[in-house]
This record gives structure tokens, C-alpha cells and sequence, in this order.
């Protein structure tokens, strides 16, 4: 008989996929970071900077930042603090792994919250970049992205890894 359903190794599966697709893009926001920061240094050298290379190194930057927010929470060591877990009562230790995710989830709610609020706001107004030209609902959606990758991270804890986020138990 075949298995159905959303079993632990469906959710590595999945988690694989998203992490992978994730993982190149944080390596395409550095690569181009390096990129345009070699253009901007080789105009100036010549006498002829690119005014655009300012303004694109700080949407890929902010890009890359909220891409490793959400990657950041992957196996749940980014947002933890074991040492001064262990400096608490064995009640709240017992207790560290509802508080990480309750906080956690409600931290990246608030995100996808306001973040879809700034990108409708942002396409709605048509905002530009002044120097590139592009509308920036395109860099403000990297919040709500990064939103969910951390949902994502917290439910691949939460699936993969229960024993990372248990702390005195």
C-alpha cells in the first residue's frame, strides 16, 4: 500500500526545494551586489560614474538582508538564547519552545501584514526608483517574501527539528 499525506519525509522534501530556490537567490543578491559595486568602482576610476549602480546596490542589499532574516530561521539557532535559557527556571525552559514559535509566527504575521500593506501602497501610488526607474513594489515585496520564509522555517523546525527547539527537556 502506497503512503499518502504530508509525512516527514514529504515535508524534507518540500522544505529542500524551497530552501534550495531560496539559497540561490541570497547567492544571485551577492553576486550582483559585487557586480554593480565593480561597475560603480570601475566608472568612477574612468571619470564616468553610473548613477544607477548607488540605488541598485541598495535594493539587492535590502533584497538580501530580508532573504537571510527568513533563512535565518531555518533550524531555529538564529533567534535563541540558550544561555540565558539556562539561567531560567526549569518551568519557563520547559516552555522556551511555545514562546520561540508563538513569538516568532506572530513577528513574521505582523511582517507579511505590513509588508503587503507596503507593497499594495507602493504599486498603488507608482512608486519608482529615481534612478533606476523601477516601480519599487518591486523591492518592497521582499518583506512579505521574507514573511514567509520564515513561517516556512519556523514549520520546517517545528517538522524536521523538534529537538532544536527544545530546550530543558
Amino acid at each position: 500500500m502506497q503512503k499518502t499525506g504530508f509525512d516527514k519525509v514529504n515535508a524534507q522534501t518540500f522544505f529542500g526545494v524551497i530552501n534550495k530556490a531560496f539559497d540561490a537567490l541570497a547567492a544571485l543578491s551577492t553576486a550582483l551586489i559585487f557586480v554593480i559595486v565593480l561597475i560603480q568602482i570601475a566608472g568612477r576610476t574612468l571619470g564616468h560614474p553610473a548613477p544607477w549602480t548607488e540605488e541598485g546596490t541598495r535594493f539587492v542589499f535590502i533584497w538580501m538582508i530580508y532573504l537571510g532574516l527568513g533563512i535565518g530561521f531555518r533550524k531555529g539557532e538564529s533567534a535563541r538564547v540558550t544561555q540565558f535559557l539556562r539561567w531560567m527556571p526549569r518551568v519557563v525552559q520547559k516552555m522556551s519552545k511555545w514562546i520561540y514559535l508563538v513569538t516568532s509566527a506572530s513577528f513574521f504575521m505582523f511582517m507579511l501584514i505590513t509588508g503587503i500593506q507596503l507593497a499594495g501602497q507602493q504599486m498603488a501610488m507608482n512608486e519608482l526608483g529615481s534612478a533606476l526607474m523601477i516601480p519599487m513594489w518591486l523591492v518592497g515585496v521582499c518583506v512579505p517574501v521574507s514573511a514567509v520564509l520564515g513561517i516556512l522555517g519556523l514549520a520546517e523546525n517545528l517538522i524536521s527539528y523538534p529537538k532544536l527547539l527544545e530546550m530543558g527537556e
